[in-house]
Parts: structure tokens; C-alpha cells; sequence
């Protein structure tokens, strides 16, 4: 009910939305549940600093970068 069918013509699309928007105060009652989920485990990761945290993902970013670097370069040099 909440997806929008882009490909209809544009008087059903007013008509869908005009429908879905007078039905939606109904849906205020409606009841949802959420999935049953098995045990899942947490994951216990090691406390970092937020400047530790920030400092790696700036390493990662720069690795990312030269690895683009390089392959660009590499493209260049094949195709001359």
C-alpha cells in the first residue's frame, strides 16, 4: 500500500494517492509486529576513543585514495 507506481498514468496516480492518503489515518490502528528473532549475540568490540575512531577512518579514506590513484594511473599507462 505505501509504494508508488511510477509507471501508472498520472489521473490513477491522483486517484492511488488520494485513496492511500483518505485510508491512511486508519492505519494508526493498525497493529505491527515486529520479526521473531533467533538469539543473536552481541558483538563486544573494544572501546576506542573518538579521536582513535576518527584518526582510522581518515587512514582508511587515504588507503582508498591511493588505491584509486594507482589504478587510475595504471588505466592511463595501458591505454597510451
Amino acid at each position: 500500500m505505501l509504494i508508488i507506481d511510477i509507471h501508472s498514468m498520472p489521473r490513477q496516480a491522483f486517484a492511488n494517492g488520494v485513496l492511500k492518503g483518505l485510508g491512511a489515518p486508519l492505519m494508526l490502528y493498525g497493529v505491527f509486529h515486529s520479526p521473531v528473532l533467533d538469539d543473536i549475540k552481541p558483538i563486544n568490540l573494544p572501546e576506542r576513543s573518538d579521536s582513535d575512531a576518527l584518526a582510522g577512518d581518515w587512514r582508511k579514506v587515504g588507503l582508498d585514495l591511493q588505491t584509486a590513484i594507482k589504478r587510475y594511473e595504471q588505466e592511463q599507462a595501458s591505454t597510451q
